[in-house]
């Protein structure tokens, strides 16, 4: 049971593994910090924040070394960490900030234009992540500050409606996680760990939270290249705990289908997407893997919530399914299968809601216990859960968890389309979004791509269009998007998803 002793328990053995450590903390190929110097800038944003608390800070920051201190001086210092991607379109990022009541920014890249006159407006401190490491003076961080319901972070998820949804979490909703990772993966000494993803994806905090408490290393993959086949990286910077979702094995795998893949890797955390038998049998025969974990979570729900150890046995005990299974629910985790095969979860992991009271329809009382509809199908085999797929529109690509609804709106904007519905197809293992099209006059699916890029991350950009003179309707007169997703070609795939 988390508590507020728990909480700040928890961040005093935190400080202290960061205060106490002449270890390298960061290593990226030839830079390297220790965590006396991370410890270092951490006291400098303490100081830059200091007469602060409980307040929303945005980050706008790259994977330099001081954004992690950054990070961790955010929330040491009981503030919420609000993450921003520079990698998003700025109209987007324009949507999370408006939904925030952030009056402070930190950032490490040029503010664009747009975000630069939001925080002007708001007459926000703007605070440069380099000026605060050159100039400021070190101020300890204080002690038994924090109530366990206070707002740690604050993740958004692709809404149904075009705009992103803000997903609060207090240190009651991610800590339990964070203890039960430890107590459940191997970790040894000195861990190198694969920082694969974007801070605004909640795979981040597995790794965020976990490295310093087993006196580990981060290794962020910085390059474009990188981030499509990491192999490099891996071995140059002899990754020992790899985390990320199957699809970026399963890139492995396409590269190279019969190679032996040399690495470090001791322990694979493999999550938000289902895990197929072909990217397992490729862990174990090919990259020599002996701890593979398959995790199931949601950002609602304090980032992963059911586990699995993964072994060549699952191959054939659980060949009917072809997927590896999401396993048990991890301590601390009650979950009710309904008789339509959604799972609901409650528990101290679970958020008190999204920002600005949307979506509350998620949420669900049932005899005084509050619980999250995940709007996923599992299913029980002997004594391990299967997810299989979603019972709305919403589908995983590439890890992200993202709305068809919120593509739609936003490809509905454009002049020349009449009617706009987005699936997902298979291809070579990987999961395609296509959007079916039915054009109003004259219609450049490039063009729509090249607009798109403005408004969107890359991973919520169709990579390949139908075009339809109509829609097909069911029974019912709805669009028939069974219909469309089964009888959609797919044309110019090579060209579309290079």
């Amino acid at each position: 049971m988390i508590t507020d002793q728990s909480v700040n328990q928890f961040y005093i053995r935190f400080l202290s593994s960061i205060n106490s450590s002449t270890a390298t903390v960061y290593r990226y190929f030839d830079e390297q910090y220790t965590y006396l110097e991370m410890y270092s800038i951490m006291l400098k944003v303490n100081a830059a924040l200091k007469g602060r608390r409980c307040k929303q800070v945005v980050l706008y920051a790259s994977k330099r070394f001081p954004t992690y201190a950054a990070i961790f001086s955010i929330v040491l210092s009981n503030n919420t960490w609000v993450p921003l991607s520079p990698e998003n379109p700025e109209s987007r990022n324009l949507e999370i900030l408006n939904q925030t009541n952030s009056t402070v920014v930190i950032y490490d890249e040029e503010l664009p234009g747009v975000i630069l006159a939001y925080f002007k407006e708001k007459n926000a401190d703007i605070l440069s992540l380099d000026k605060i490491v050159s100039s400021y003076k070190e101020e300890e961080f204080e002690s038994n500050i924090f109530n366990k319901h206070d707002v740690a972070y604050i993740m958004f998820t692709s809404g149904s409606t075009g705009m992103p949804k803000g997903v609060p979490m207090t240190h009651e909703n991610y800590i339990n996680f964070i203890n039960n990772i430890l107590a459940i993966l191997p970790f040894g000494k000195s861990e190198v760990f694969s920082d694969f993803h974007d801070f605004t994806f909640d795979i981040s905090i597995f790794y965020l939270f976990t490295c310093p408490l087993v006196q580990g290393a981060f290794s962020p993959v910085r390059g474009e290249k990188d981030k499509v086949i990491p192999i490099k990286h891996l071995v140059d910077n002899k990754i020992t705990v790899w985390s990320s979702v199957p699809s970026v094995i399963n890139r492995i795998k396409t590269f190279r289908p019969k190679d032996k893949i040399g690495t470090a890797i001791k322990i694979m955390f493999l999550c938000g997407e289902p895990l197929k038998f072909d990217v397992l049998r490729y862990c174990f025969d090919n990259m020599n893997m002996n701890h593979v974990y398959n995790f199931y979570g949601l950002t609602e729900t304090g980032v992963e919530n059911f586990y699995h150890r993964c072994t060549r046995e699952d191959l054939i005990k659980y060949v009917k399914y072809g997927i590896a299974p999401i396993g048990k629910p991890l301590p601390g985790n009650v979950i009710k299968v309904m008789a339509n095969k959604e799972l609901y979860i409650s528990s101290s992991q679970v958020t008190s809601g999204y920002l600005g009271g949307r979506s509350e329809e998620k949420f669900e009382v049932i005899e005084g216990v509050r619980w999250y509809k995940t709007g996923d199908i599992v299913e029980k085999y002997e004594d391990v859960y299967f997810c299989k797929g979603r019972l709305d529109s919403q589908v995983k690509i590439s890890g992200f968890r993202v709305e068809l609804m919120d593509i739609e709106a936003h490809i509905a904007k454009h002049e020349n389309v009449e009617q706009v519905l987005c699936f997902v197809k298979d291809h070579k293992g990987n999961k395609l979004l296509v959007a079916a099209i039915k054009p109003e006059g004259k219609f450049d699916f490039r063009e729509l791509q090249a607009r798109l890029k403005k408004e969107l991350p890359s991973y919520m950009i169709p990579k390949e269009h139908l075009l339809l003179e109509s829609f097909p309707l069911n029974n019912n007169g709805k669009v028939d998007r069974k219909r469309i997703c089964a009888d959609s070609p797919l044309i110019n795939l090579g060209e579309s998803i290079s």
